[in-house]
């Protein structure tokens, strides 16, 4: 993978975590039960659309798409901070610059916040990561004293925090990745 793909990846999974927060945005829309179902009226005759069809329960009662919408989001951030992180990581390994890549100011805490996204958003932490902590980025700090608690999200890691992360990321490959 050149140099040029990767970044065009990360700006990819970057624009995936955006359509997903402003397809979220939309759902919440007081027509957007009636939209549903006009839209749904003009594929319903694909083979399909009854794959996505029983979806319209969630538009019914307000805590159950806030709900359906808050466990989309979660699996969104997952996927993406996971395939950043993995991206990432197998470029310098294939490239040679798994050292550089490994400096980042970025790196542990991305891996680490990974790794909880990933299992059941607790931090568990390794004994090699014990001896790295504290890590901070961008002013938050995980600590060995979160070990075994869940990631906070919520005035921790929030959404504007992650795009942050995902800027920093690309940024720093564009700078000093070759």
């Amino acid at each position: 993978m050149s140099k040029a793909e990767l970044r065009g990846k990360l700006q990819t999974i970057k624009n995936n975590y955006a359509l997903v927060q402003a397809g979220i945005m939309l759902l919440a829309l007081p027509d957007a039960p009636m939209k549903f179902d006009a839209c749904y009226a003009a594929v319903s005759h694909h083979p399909e659309a009854k794959s996505i069809g029983y979806i319209r329960y969630v538009f019914e009662r307000d805590e159950v798409l806030a709900l359906a919408t808050n466990e989309l989001r979660k699996a969104v951030l997952r996927s993406c901070v996971a395939e950043m992180f993995e991206l990432v990581r197998t470029y310098g390994l294939e490239t040679n610059q798994i050292k550089l890549i490994r400096i980042a100011p970025w790196y542990q805490f991305l891996r680490m916040v990974r790794n909880s996204l990933s299992h059941d958003y607790f931090m568990r932490y390794r004994e090699h990561d014990l001896k790295l902590l504290p890590i901070t980025w961008s002013g938050l700090t995980l600590t060995a004293a979160m070990d075994g608690t869940e990631l906070p999200m919520a005035e921790f890691l929030t959404r504007a925090k992650i795009v942050d992360l995902m800027d920093e990321v690309i940024a720093y490959i564009e700078k000093h990745v070759g």
